[in-house]
């Protein structure tokens, strides 16, 4: 077995220390080891907990990275609905005549006069079959059907 040679500033530690101080020395290590792992019981759902906070940091962290590429996307999508909106307003709402609004009142007002006209030429049909009948009486009554 190799003999030990310590550093000579070692060995003049060594020298200076006295039991007592050899005592409270170790005392002081094993109170630090206890206290050390007391407070290591107590910190460690603390520790645990800023441990989790800091990796739900860092996913908002990686969320904001793509913020700007989404508003990128909502700007875009928002503009093509806008004009599509235009689109839909245009068909939707009187102008001049070109819209579907306007095609639709104008047909509203085409089967009105239809329903006008139905009205007239059922009104002389009348006229007609009463003038018929007037003219050529019958024993039963309405010769209509």
């Amino acid at each position: 077995m190799p003999a030990l040679n310590p550093p000579p500033w070692l060995v003049e530690i060594l020298q200076s220390v006295n039991l007592w101080d050899a005592v409270l020395f170790v005392a002081g290590v094993i109170a630090a080891g206890v206290g050390s792992w007391a407070f290591a019981r107590k910190a460690w759902p603390a520790l645990r907990a800023f441990a989790r906070a800091v990796l739900a940091l860092s996913q908002v962290i990686e969320s904001l990275r793509g913020l700007p590429a989404f508003i990128a996307r909502t700007d875009a999508t928002l503009a093509a609905q806008d004009a599509r909106i235009g689109e839909i307003h245009h068909e939707l709402h009187p102008n001049s005549g070109t819209s579907m609004n306007d095609a639709l009142r104008r047909v509203e007002e085409g089967v009105a006069g239809l329903y006008t006209a139905v009205d007239d030429l059922a009104a002389v049909d009348d006229r007609l079959w009463l003038e018929l009948e007037n003219t050529h009486p019958t024993e039963g009554g309405n010769n209509r059907d």
